[in-house]
């Protein structure tokens, strides 16, 4: 609008109040004026002011104020309700949570959605993939998120740490500390308001599969490496290691006048601080491609151990048609389950069940489902992992176009020693 002003595209803005057009007090008269010197006027019908008269920004900054009042009032007005809703233990929030439906403050399990989130919590708790492969695994598996696209793995793990999913209200987690600039406060979890309660927030898995997949969460982010995080675009990214150090290299590409750039990598600790107090500050990636192609080479006089591994994994893998048959059994009495359940309600409807015994048998029953769908769940999983394994096995023979995959799935790290030796973590 401003740019719009400035070349004379029109002369009067009509406004129905001063609410409208700005709710601080600064903004409207920072605006105002810059209209007024592309001779533009603001008209605010309501309040029947028009910026160019005498009076019009006197009268303006004293409504633009009262406007500004009105929203710190609705803020804590807003902040009130909020708080008086956590010690009701109404469910906040919006309504975009994996697998359940919010519902005059309350959670409602939705079925599909849930079936999701079982399987998060189940096949990262009970094997030993990470939230990247969890979110491969869920991809081939159909498993989508709302927009139809692959989960991504922080949208896991915000999954994983909701305690929700376990049937824990939680509130006070965060709060805005200026209605102005929206900037909010986000708490520390020991000032969380939590507590059980499965009548507003029923659980969908179970405290101690929670409690599983959490303690491996936790387990894994302290493994990590907390040094420096780099991206892996680069197949020796984050494998580079300064003993003298104790940190990575980074890649950087050198340039010279007379011949091609050369890609080198650079101790960070030099780069960083541009001293020079590293006994071996870089090294030039076709000398480390020139002695990994050497390496990876000498490991063919353990082909023979090599092919006897793989025709392990590929008897591991025959037994799929096993697998399959496992899978058939259960699926089947999964079924005959199911229309059990389906009997018991008609003979609940004709009168021949009580109320009781009904809930009493379709708890048994669904207990039972769980542990079927829970089975079948880990069989995937199973087949999953073994073909994992199998192409971490596969590897085409050694050249200079597919060195890149032998980095990757050979290659732990590289340690860089004083005076420039260079010892091989594979």
């Amino acid at each position: 609008m401003l740019e719009d002003a400035k070349v004379q595209k029109f002369d009067l803005i009509l406004a129905k109040e001063v609410s409208r057009f700005s709710r601080d007090t600064i903004d409207s008269l920072l605006y105002t004026r810059k209209l007024l010197e592309y001779d533009v006027c603001v008209y605010f019908l309501s309040d029947n002011i028009i910026t160019a008269s005498n009076d019009g920004e006197l009268r303006l900054t004293i409504m633009s104020s009262m406007a500004q009042d009105e929203i710190r009032k609705l803020s804590e007005r807003t902040k009130f309700g909020f708080k008086r809703a956590i010690e009701k233990g109404t469910v906040l929030g919006t309504n975009n949570i994996w697998g359940y439906q919010k519902q005059n403050g309350k959670l409602i399990i939705d079925d599909e959605e849930a079936k999701i989130v079982k399987i998060i919590f189940e096949t990262y708790a009970n094997t030993k993939i990470g939230l990247k492969k969890l979110a491969l695994y869920l991809e081939q598996n159909g498993y989508l998120n709302h927009k139809n696209k692959p989960f991504h793995q922080n949208t896991l793990k915000r999954i994983i740490q909701n305690p929700k999913y376990k049937g824990f209200y939680t509130g006070n987690l965060s709060t805005v500390i200026d209605y102005r600039s929206k900037r909010r406060n986000f708490y520390p979890q020991n000032e969380w308001k939590i507590y059980k309660d499965y009548g507003k927030v029923p659980p969908i898995v179970s405290e101690t599969l929670w409690q599983k997949a959490n303690e491996k969460l936790l387990k894994r982010s302290k493994n990590s490496t907390s040094n420096c995080k780099y991206s892996s675009s680069y197949p020796l990214s984050g494998k580079i290691y300064c003993l003298q150090h104790n940190c990575s290299f980074v890649r950087k590409i050198k340039h010279y006048k007379n011949k091609k750039d050369e890609v080198c990598w650079v101790c960070k600790n030099y780069h960083d601080t541009g001293k020079k107090t590293c006994s071996c500050p870089i090294v030039y990636e076709k000398d480390i491609y020139s002695i990994l192609a050497e390496k990876f080479n000498f490991y063919k006089i353990y082909e023979k151990l090599i092919v006897e591994n793989l025709l392990k994994l590929y008897n591991e893998v025959s037994n799929v048609e096993l697998h399959k048959t496992d899978k058939l059994k259960l699926q089947n009495e999964l079924n005959k389950i199911l229309l059990k359940k389906d009997r018991l309600l008609d003979f609940a409807l004709d009168g021949l069940l009580s109320k009781e015994d009904l809930k009493q048998k379709e708890f048994i029953i669904n207990n039972q489902i769980d542990d079927l769908k829970s089975k079948l769940n880990q069989l995937e999983v199973q087949n999953f992992n073994n073909k994992e394994k199998l192409e971490s096995y596969i590897l085409l023979e050694l050249n200079s176009d597919n060195l890149d995959d032998y980095i990757d799935k050979l290659l732990n790290k590289i340690i860089i020693k004083d005076n420039m030796e260079i010892v091989l973590n594979v």
